[in-house]
């Protein structure tokens, strides 16, 4: 063999840098102090990028607050004969720089990946306000990773408020409604007193008659003088 041997009580080996798309098949021989037998017959074909998990769909984004969203991801169904899903890796970006999330602190840097299993979203914090943001995931099994799901619609985070300044007003002082109509006292009299009292002052008019040519003092006789 071309190939360093294993002791005969290892059952199982790892082969590491192979390619995911290539198929491969395993024989193996058994070896002691007169030589190798013959070799075993062939396993079954395998393709790893048969057993890793398929490309998840498009997270949707949901802004929380000005400066943190929430990355919905769902991941893909498990291929036949493939073991369960581990983790899934969620990568926030902005124009074309990626960043992967730290489910332990929700914030862009490298950390823990979040639980296949989990609630199915990834809190984000410490965002920029007024920045527009895309997200990605890819999830992993003992096989390794699979390919990156497409990416989602962008979310632009709320801008910051501005301070809004109107037209100075024209009034220093307090500013009073309309003016009240003019409203005429008239008493606590009644309606038919008022009435009756106006009635008498008409009659007492007429019947005084003045003379306003007539002098205002009588002439004197020639007795009292």
């Amino acid at each position: 063999p071309d190939a360093l041997p294993l002791p005969l009580k290892t059952t199982s080996c790892v082969v590491k840098g192979v390619d995911p798309k290539a198929t491969y098949v395993a024989r193996v021989r058994l070896g002691n102090q007169s030589g190798w037998g013959p070799d075993s017959p062939a396993s079954k074909s395998l393709t790893l990028a048969s057993l890793l998990p398929t490309a998840p769909a498009a997270p949707l984004l949901e802004a929380v607050d000005k400066t943190s969203l929430r990355v919905h991801f769902s991941p893909p169904p498990v291929r036949p004969g493939a073991p369960a899903h581990e983790s899934v890796t969620v990568y926030v970006g902005v124009g074309g720089a990626w960043q992967t999330v730290d489910a332990a602190s929700s914030t862009l840097k490298p950390g823990v990946a979040f639980r296949a299993g989990g609630g199915g979203f990834a809190l984000v914090k410490g965002l920029s306000e007024g920045v527009t943001y895309r997200a990605k995931v890819s999830v992993r099994n003992i096989h390794g990773w699979g390919a990156h799901s497409p990416s989602s619609e962008p979310l632009q985070l709320p801008e910051p408020a501005s301070p809004v300044s109107g037209p100075a007003s024209s009034v220093s002082g307090p500013v009073s409604g309309p003016a009240s109509p003019e409203v005429e006292v008239t008493g606590s009299k009644s309606r038919e007193e008022r009435d009756a009292e106006l009635r008498k002052r008409s009659v007492d008019v007429d019947a005084e008659v003045v003379d306003l040519d007539a002098p205002r003092y009588p002439k004197r006789s020639k007795k009292e003088s």
